[in-house]
């Protein structure tokens, strides 16, 4: 096949490095809205002197979301791809993690692949594709959202807008350390429960004592019991809160949950479990609320998924570089656009380990190689474009 650019140059290079660098020093925890914003001031900044369309759309308490559009995508309302990436990070105002620096063949920072070394392939494939003269012609919809890093509560609603337009969507998240590319990811549900008891002096309470709290212990142990690692589904009780102190009966225990699974099968099953053990009372005189707080749909690794992997494998052949598909554990944008029926392509950002920690680093060499990828990518996807969506559910 034909490549549009068959490699990045010296100075292009470090312009990356550079861009990134700047990106990654500027604290956007996703509760962090100023911080956020002057990450997406720096982005319409990048790309200024680009012929992009550039929208602002409000994100209310988190910082706002940004919209790209080329030409091409101006002038249609069907067959654009659509390319996402988030600008905050799971790193709150008063980490000590602030700084990107260079150890070795490892750039280390907060974010540098969760996820700015993907913003910056994204903005570095499309300034490629500008000065070869393709950028005009190409449908292409860049989004960067505020709020990824805590479900995107706000920039959902837009991501479905979107998904609605196009044909198919690539999200930068960063690539796994053997080239994997994402097809596929579980679905995730996160539940709130709420124990109610009835408080009371601990000196004074017997085996019939009311306690919120004991109550919720009961019932963490049979959440807990839910997990199934051989069916895919997990299950994590991450935080717990109750009562006012030692001599008291607790009248109030609060549990948050994390759930997992491979499919929406397997989402049902774990949903109404866990909705039968918050409506089951064990201690009498208790009742339990049980809410949701955040979903992602799953996104399957379907047909359509898996032929917008074999056109990037065909690219990244004719590159001299390798790719492997993957079924990722966690979450990210892409299931959103893919419970919205669209094929999705994720993982296509920058190679490194350990995100959401303060040893989060990215391997050097994988930002301009796939910047590359994705830069060669995008004219054979155009060219191929629409291929066939999912049924919406």
């Amino acid at each position: 096949m034909s490549i549009v650019l068959p490699r990045l140059s010296r100075t292009r290079e470090q312009e990356l490095f550079d861009l990134l660098r700047e990106l990654v020093d500027i604290q956007s925890g996703s509760r962090n809205r100023a911080g956020v914003n002057r990450v997406g001031a720096r982005i319409r900044a990048a790309l200024a002197d680009l012929p992009l369309a550039c929208e602002q759309i409000d994100g209310g308490e988190f910082g706002d979301h940004l919209v790209f559009r080329t030409r091409a995508a101006t002038a249609t309302t069907s067959r654009l791809i659509l390319i996402c990436g988030h600008m905050d990070t799971v790193f709150p105002e008063d980490s000590d993690f602030t700084t990107c620096r260079q150890e070795g063949d490892r750039i280390i920072g907060p974010g540098v692949i969760d996820m700015k070394g993907g913003l910056v392939v994204t903005m570095g494939a499309v300034r490629c594709l500008a000065e070869t003269g393709l950028l005009d012609h190409l449908p292409l919809v860049l989004l960067f959202n505020s709020d990824e890093e805590v479900g995107s509560p706000s920039s959902i609603p837009l991501l479905r807008r979107l998904a609605r337009t196009c044909c198919c969507a690539l999200v930068t998240e960063c690539g796994g350390m053997a080239g994997e590319v994402v097809t596929g990811r579980r679905g995730k549900t996160g539940f709130r429960l709420d124990v109610h008891g009835t408080a009371g002096h601990a000196a004074f309470a017997g085996h019939a004592k009311a306690s919120a709290v004991l109550e919720l212990a009961e019932k963490i142990i049979r959440i807990e019991a839910c997990n199934a690692p051989d069916r895919g589904i997990v299950v994590n009780v991450g935080r717990v809160e109750g009562g006012i102190g030692p001599n008291t009966v607790a009248e109030h225990g609060m549990a948050l949950i994390d759930s997992r699974y491979p499919d929406r099968e397997a989402g049902q099953w774990l949903r109404r479990e866990i909705t039968r053990i918050a409506a089951t009372v064990i201690i009498p005189g208790t009742r339990c609320e049980l809410s949701i707080t955040n979903e992602r749909p799953v996104m399957e690794p379907t047909a359509a998924n898996r032929e917008l992997f074999s056109l990037l494998a065909e690219v990244a052949a004719s590159l001299a570089m390798e790719v492997r598909e993957e079924v990722r554990r966690g979450v990210s944008d892409a299931n959103t656009l893919a419970g919205e029926g669209l094929p999705v392509l994720d993982g296509l950002g920058p190679v490194g380990e350990f995100d959401h920690s303060d040893r989060e680093y990215m391997r050097r060499d994988s930002l301009a190689a796939r910047t590359l990828l994705l830069a060669n990518f995008l004219p054979l996807l155009a060219a191929r474009c629409p291929l066939p969506a999912e049924p919406r559910q």
